[in-house]
């Protein structure tokens, strides 16, 4: 199974810095008390931000991609919609 990188340059340095920031924040609250909940969901998350970041590539935008839900790939459909959904709501009767 391939993958391809799905999202871009910025995005990755922004994932990277934030997941590195989130695994360094959960390592401090877990050394200060070993049964933080919250300092291991840190941990973890940040660990996954920090690969996506590394790797450029997000399984969760793949996933979206694919099923259609992402914006930019429904296309006239919502921009249809939005269309109607403004010329019915916008009048005002007294």
């Amino acid at each position: 199974m391939s993958q391809t990188q799905n999202i871009s340059t910025r995005n990755a340095l922004a994932r990277l810095s934030l997941g590195l920031s989130m695994l360094a924040y959960g390592t401090a609250k877990l050394s200060r008390n070993p049964n933080c909940n919250k300092g291991r969901m840190m941990v973890a998350l940040g660990a996954m931000k920090a690969a996506e970041g590394t790797v450029k590539y997000c399984p969760l935008k793949a996933m979206m991609q694919q099923q259609g839900m992402m914006g930019h790939t429904a296309g006239p459909e919502v921009s249809k919609l939005m269309k109607d959904f403004a010329g019915q709501g916008m009048s005002v009767t007294t």
